[in-house]
């Protein structure tokens, strides 16, 4: 099944710089108060926090209505539970969710025959309970490289496992080739990352402030007509939680030249 169709792009937050397991409600609260007055359309969540919520999506969706936000998505971390992830994939559906994100420790270039079916069989679970799933490239993982990413992409079924692209690991990841390159080739994508890299902060770098050529990004992303989800994602940071993700709002809407919501 392919990504859900938009109107247009769609701005979302990843949860991680508020913390990596928001399963505490009034640690989740905090997150939820902030991307929505930040102006945030939806957010992604690892599957940690969504653990207490999982025979509950009803209310999981009326506490995120409450702040005026969707549910983008959630952030599988790949085991063999394949139980775990038609749990997490029907709570996703009856919640509101759209895209599952599968990015964690999976292996290595080694282990390819072991991971590769793996990753599809958490893709079929998804597309059976009405969830795109994505796989993320990342460093030291299976597929780090955008040589890499593209074997992995062609060794999978595109009718379970879609494109996406992470322009931030691209940056630090992808020696000789672009996020803007990987976006042109593929106008089939399913989901974005905007997340940026610089040496000094690695991926802790609020957006536009790395080495990502933001503008090119845009124009690419502009030329596919993309619509559909664009989730900004920061690492961590010293300073508190929004200040990253609000600078990177900003400047993310600015580059597309985005109205506001």
């Amino acid at each position: 099944m392919p990504a859900r169709k938009h109107d247009r792009i769609r701005l979302g937050v990843a949860s991680l710089v508020w913390g990596f397991d928001l399963s505490e409600q009034r640690a989740l609260e905090v997150f939820l108060k902030d991307a929505s007055d930040i102006g945030y359309e939806g957010v992604l969540v690892f599957d940690m926090t969504v653990q207490p919520w999982l025979d509950r999506p009803d209310e999981f969706k009326a506490l995120l209505a409450r702040y005026e936000l969707d549910f983008t998505g959630a952030i599988l971390r790949p085991t063999l539970d394949f139980g775990g992830t038609e749990r997490l994939t029907k709570f996703m559906a009856a919640a509101g969710a759209e895209v599952m994100n599968i990015s964690g420790r999976d292996g290595t270039q080694a282990e390819w025959d072991i991971v590769i079916p793996a990753l599809q069989r958490h893709a079929e679970i998804a597309a059976a309970n009405g969830i795109r799933a994505v796989y993320q490239h990342h460093t030291g993982w299976i597929a780090e490289t955008m040589e890499e990413y593209e074997r992995l992409l062609a060794a999978t079924d595109r009718r379970y496992l879609g494109v996406m692209i992470d322009c931030g690991h691209a940056t630090k990841d992808w020696p000789g080739h672009t996020a803007q390159e990987f976006i042109g080739k593929h106008p089939e994508l399913d989901y974005i990352e905007f997340k940026d890299y610089a040496p000094e902060s690695d991926l802790r770098t609020e957006v536009g402030r790395g080495l990502c050529d933001w503008p090119a990004v845009a124009e690419a992303v502009r030329a596919i007509d993309y619509r559909g989800w664009i989730v900004i994602e920061q690492n961590g940071s010293i300073r508190p939680p929004r200040i990253g993700p609000e600078e990177s709002f900003r400047y993310v809407r600015d580059v597309l030249g985005l109205g506001r919501r």
